[in-house]
């Protein structure tokens, strides 16, 4: 065998080694089918950190890609008023407090307390601040779960 191929033989086993015990040198296990089906306080957490990752990065591409647009009513028109809440703001600060999971007829609800703090791009006008509780209901789809609605929707506007 030459220096070579033991190097990579070497970085392959390493490789191995890292995948295999990457949970906290426990053995890593694939999610049951169970797990990766059930909407719980993790894929709830998950989806919330999706929101709130693109609503402070202002990224309103990434904000959609959380939302199954075509199973939401009236989703272009959702599409549509995300696009302005983004187009008039600046910076956005969000503060998520998950306060319930369950499912309910194979679909996912989480009800949650939100607050966010946006400042207007127009510096005359004013900063706003909105405290609600939402209530979001995904579904899973190929790609994961997705939103599929958000009540209430006016939290996505500029409007106090």
């Amino acid at each position: 065998m030459t220096q070579r191929s033991t190097m990579k033989f070497f970085v392959l086993g390493c490789t191995f080694a890292a995948m295999l015990f990457a949970n906290d040198g426990l053995p890593a296990s694939a999610p049951s089918q169970t797990e990766a089906s059930s909407f719980n306080d993790r894929v709830a957490g998950q989806l919330l950190g999706q929101l709130k990752e693109s609503l402070q990065g202002h990224s309103q591409k990434k904000l959609l890609v959380s939302f199954d647009l075509t199973k939401m009513k009236d989703g272009a028109l959702f599409k549509q008023q995300v696009n302005s809440f983004f187009d008039q703001t600046g910076t956005i600060r969000v503060h998520f407090n998950l306060q319930q999971v369950s499912t309910e007829e194979g679909k996912g609800i989480a009800v949650l307390d939100a607050e966010m703090e946006v400042e207007a791009l127009d510096g005359n006008v004013p900063s706003l601040h909105k405290h609600m509780q939402l209530r979001l209901i995904a579904e899973p789809g190929a790609s994961g779960w997705k939103i599929t609605d958000v009540q209430p929707r006016s939290f996505f506007s500029t409007q106090p």
